[in-house]
């Protein structure tokens, strides 16, 4: 009797550390960050249980997440702010205001964590930020415009590459002098990826559908693979023996043996990936997926009493030695980039497990706003353009589509009441049959104004002072597809 009870126990005690079938883990080995996009959080999370650890308010639009194994490293499109994250508190112990109008949306972090290297999209420039001083150094990126959207850094930490998607190319910028060193021709480049010898960077070709192979030393394209439709981003595993790259079009991920430099796995998820990580000790894939049609459609409600319905995004995780997927949740927000850590490493006790991202009948998570008038109509069928309204607020009525503002460039004086009627009219993201494309609308330099959602079938109205001069660029808050990035716009204030 005594065995039987001790048998019955021990099986009970291991039902704890293991996953149900449903792939849930009460106690996983590693932990999960995401920048979360419009909800200006940083989101923690567990691996591969996908149990929701915390949520960290932090900025308004969150993009890019590194860590040196003591700190992370965020940064705010929005804002232009550069946080330190201090792992074993999961609080913001600094943040670096970076250059007016810099628009960061990547970074890659030196491995003393030093030096943090920001690629600033809207900008045209990429920045070398030093941790200790704050002191920010800059490289301009000519011809203009220039639009750096993805940076990583060399284990020698020699050299920055950085992809330019405006004038379809990747740069090497040299850390010591900090300096634009050569450059070279990729069609529509996005993420990049190196291995941990140095030797090659992995380049995914948007619309060339192929994964690019670039010897590092000499700067050149040492061979292409035709991969999938719309390759995004790259990882690599921690012997280099394998990549994994996410086909957008497609909604697969693709594995690609590095010694043979071939394709030997294809993984399905559910649907078109971006953003893709790999614990470290290989055995997990995760991906974020921009698209859950079908999925999590009761999830979220109107955004408004006026309609407009939103759907979640979700994460997904991969077993890469099946290749069968584990665990599947919806998400609140617009994940942007992730970084996998062994719970070992991570000090912090307040993570806790047992929380969801998101309960049925919520509203979509946006960060907070200051200063602003914000509000949702039944959409707006007038003509785009800029009006002077009849109680004196200079009312701009923009529409939105795929992947476009119209109208694009936007003129007001110091002072100006504006107000922003914006219309999301599309249909489809171009090749994507989604009935959910949701676009965003942000202003950077005014992100606590601004920072909306734009669902079919309603207006987004805001309204607010136009109180400095300058040139600000807005952009598309929330992917809509592949030319996600730009979809941009200008608002000048005279």
């Amino acid at each position: 009797m005594f065995r039987k009870i001790l048998r019955i126990s021990l099986v009970l005690i291991g039902s704890l550390i293991i996953y149900s079938s449903k792939g849930f883990a009460v106690d996983d080995p590693f932990i999960g960050y995401g920048s979360g996009g419009y909800n200006g959080k940083l989101m923690i999370f567990s691996i591969p249980g996908l149990e929701s650890l915390k949520e960290i308010s932090i900025g308004v639009d969150m993009h890019g997440v590194v860590s040196d194994g003591k700190d992370l490293f965020v940064v705010d499109k929005a804002q232009n702010i550069l946080f330190v994250i201090d792992l074993s508190k999961s609080s913001v112990k600094k943040d670096i205001k970076l250059l007016y109008g810099f628009g960061p949306s990547s970074i890659a972090v030196s491995k003393d964590g030093k030096n943090v290297y920001i690629a600033g999209e809207l900008s045209g420039k990429v920045a070398m930020v030093s941790i200790d001083s704050g002191k920010v150094v800059t490289v301009d990126l000519k011809p203009m415009p220039s639009s750096p959207n993805f940076i990583t850094i060399t284990p020698d930490g020699k050299y920055c590459l950085v992809s330019d998607y405006s004038n379809n190319r990747v740069l090497r910028i040299s850390t010591s002098p900090f300096k634009l060193d050569r450059e070279i021709k990729i069609r529509s480049p996005h993420g990049i990826a190196v291995t941990s010898d140095g030797k090659y960077a992995l380049v995914s070709s948007k619309f060339s559908a192929s994964l690019n192979i670039v010897d590092i030393k000499d700067f050149k394209v040492e061979k292409a693979i035709k991969t999938g439709a719309v390759p995004l981003n790259t990882v690599i595993d921690s012997k280099g023996a394998f990549a994994y790259q996410s086909q957008h079009g497609s909604s697969e991920i693709v594995k690609i043996d590095l010694a043979k430099k071939e394709i030997v796995g294809r993984f399905p998820v559910k649907y078109n990936p971006d953003n893709i990580s790999i614990s470290p000790d290989d055995k997990y894939l995760l991906s974020i997926n921009k698209f859950s049609t079908g999925i999590y459609d009761k999830i979220y409600s109107n955004i408004s009493d006026k309609g407009g319905i939103v759907t979640p995004q979700n994460m997904e995780v991969i077993e890469i030695a099946s290749g069968k997927t584990i665990k599947q949740v919806a998400v609140s927000g617009d994940i942007t980039d992730t970084i996998i850590l062994s719970r070992g490493s991570v000090k912090d006790a307040s993570l806790k497990g047992g929380g969801q991202f998101i309960k049925q009948g919520g509203k979509p998570d946006v960060s907070p706003k200051e200063g602003v008038k914000v509000s949702y109509m039944p959409a707006d069928d007038r003509p785009p353009g800029i009006f002077d309204a009849d109680d004196g607020a200079i009312e701009i009525r923009l529409k939105a589509l795929s992947y476009i503002f119209a109208p694009n460039v936007v003129n007001v004086f110091k002072g100006d009441t504006v107000r922003f009627i914006i219309t999301n009219i599309d249909e489809k993201s171009l090749y994507i049959d989604k009935p959910d494309v949701v676009h965003g609308f942000t202003i950077n330099g005014f992100g606590k104004q601004t920072g909306v959602l734009l669902p079919r079938g309603v207006s987004a109205v805001m309204e607010f002072k136009a109180d400095r001069k300058g040139s600000f660029d807005f952009y598309c808050s929330n992917f809509c597809g592949p030319v996600h990035h730009e979809m941009r716009g200008r608002l000048i204030v005279e």
